[in-house]
C-alpha cells in the first residue's frame, strides 16, 4: 500500500510538473520579445480647475476651468532588464476652455470662455515593471521634460478679446499602466498619466496682480506597442 501510495504521488507529481511546464511554454509563447519597443496611444484628457488670487485694483479669487479634450502620444523604448526601461514620449492634447467663475471685487460670477488650447509635450520617462516581463505586465513610471502651449481666447462673458499666446515650461508626470501580450511581438493595454507644467506664477499689469497655480491634468489612453 505504502509503495502504490508512493507511485501515485510520484505519478501525480509529474503531471502538475508537466502541465505547469505547459503553461510556461504557453506564457512564453505570448510574451513579447526584444528589448527595444515602439508605440502609440490615443484617449483623452482632463485638465483641472486652475486657481487664479487677484490683488491689487481688482480683489478676489477664481477658478478657470476647462472641457475634457482628446490626447494622442508615440513612445519609444528601451528594457534595460525585466524590470525597468527607460521610454521617450511626445504627446498632443487638444481641448477648450470652459468658465471663469469666482468673486472678485465681492460681486460672485461665471463667466464662459470660448478659448481653444493645443498642448504638445516631450517626455523622459523611467518605467518600472516590479512583477517583471510578461502576459500581465503592471507598470509605474514617471519622468520630466518640457510642455508648449498654443491658446486662443476668442471672447469671455460674450465680450470680443481675440488674444493668443504660445509659451513653453517644464513638465512633469506620473504613469500607472498595464500591458497585455497578445502575440509574440504585440500588445496592447492602458495608461494613466497625471500630468504637471510648470505655469504658475505671479505677473502684473493695469495695477492688477494675479496669481495663478500651475496647470495639471489627468490623461487616460489605450495603447498598442510593438517590441523588437
Amino acid at each position: 500500500m505504502q509503495h502504490r501510495w508512493l507511485k501515485s504521488a510520484a505519478l501525480a507529481a509529474a503531471l502538475a510538473m508537466g502541465f505547469a511546464a505547459g503553461e510556461a511554454k504557453a506564457q512564453t509563447a505570448v510574451m513579447p520579445l526584444g528589448q527595444a519597443y515602439v508605440g502609440v496611444s490615443g484617449g483623452f484628457i482632463i485638465p483641472q480647475d486652475i486657481n487664479n488670487t487677484f490683488s491689487g485694483a481688482v480683489t478676489g479669487s477664481g477658478k478657470l476651468s476647462f472641457k475634457p479634450g482628446g490626447a494622442v502620444s508615440g513612445f519609444v523604448g528601451w528594457h534595460f532588464n525585466p524590470y525597468m526601461a527607460l521610454e521617450g514620449e511626445f504627446s498632443y492634447a487638444s481641448f477648450d476652455a470652459d468658465t471663469f467663475s469666482g468673486t472678485l471685487n465681492g460681486v460672485t460670477g461665471t463667466a464662459a470662455i470660448d478659448g481653444h488650447i493645443n498642448a504638445f509635450s516631450g517626455l523622459a520617462n523611467l518605467i518600472v515593471t516590479p512583477l517583471g516581463r510578461g502576459r500581465f505586465t503592471p507598470y509605474l513610471g514617471g519622468g520630466v521634460g518640457f510642455a508648449s502651449f498654443e491658446q486662443k481666447v476668442n471672447s469671455i462673458g460674450g465680450v470680443f478679446v481675440g488674444t493668443s499666446d504660445t509659451f513653453t515650461d517644464a513638465a512633469a508626470n506620473f504613469i500607472a499602466g498595464v500591458d497585455f501580450a497578445i502575440v509574440p511581438r504585440w500588445s496592447v493595454g492602458a495608461r494613466y498619466r497625471f500630468f504637471w507644467v510648470n505655469t504658475g506664477g505671479t505677473t502684473t499689469g493695469g495695477g492688477i496682480s494675479l496669481k495663478q497655480d500651475d496647470f495639471t491634468a489627468h490623461v487616460i489612453t489605450a495603447n498598442a506597442t510593438f517590441h523588437f
